[in-house]
């Protein structure tokens, strides 16, 4: 079995968007895994156990709300930590989050800063 330490799951639809997290994540010594729909990120979830996962708000199957959702309910207190990315800024987006579970959000355009932060928390990579 592989080690969850080091991966992080990359979410989102939007190929320009994916390509510049992992080029920002790509700066760490972590594996990258991607998913461009809710349900491959579920499926990659469950299978790879990331310790950090960088959700798309809106994706072509699932709402990455309930992505989040359909994974607490399956993994418990397993899940990894979970940042939801969005474009979305308003007080009714973040009580969504809130009321799921979401706490860490990043607003696109992702700023190196937040993502170091995370990665630090979730994979204790400096």
């Amino acid at each position: 079995m592989s080690n969850s330490a080091n991966k992080v799951l990359i979410v989102d639809d939007d190929f320009i968007s994916l390509e510049v997290l992992k080029a920002m994540v790509g700066q760490y010594s972590v594996e990258i895994l991607t998913a461009q729909s809710g349900q491959e990120a579920i499926d990659i979830a469950m299978a790879e156990k990331p310790r950090l996962i960088l959700l798309d708000h809106e994706l072509p199957d699932i709402d990455g709300i309930d992505v989040y959702c359909q994974l607490a309910d399956q993994l418990g207190d397993q899940i990894p930590l979970v940042a939801m990315v969005t474009g979305h800024q308003g007080d009714d987006f973040a009580q969504r989050c809130e009321a799921a579970g979401i706490n860490k959000r990043l607003h696109k355009p992702v700023q190196p800063i937040e993502l170091a932060e995370l990665l630090r928390i979730a994979s204790s990579v400096e």
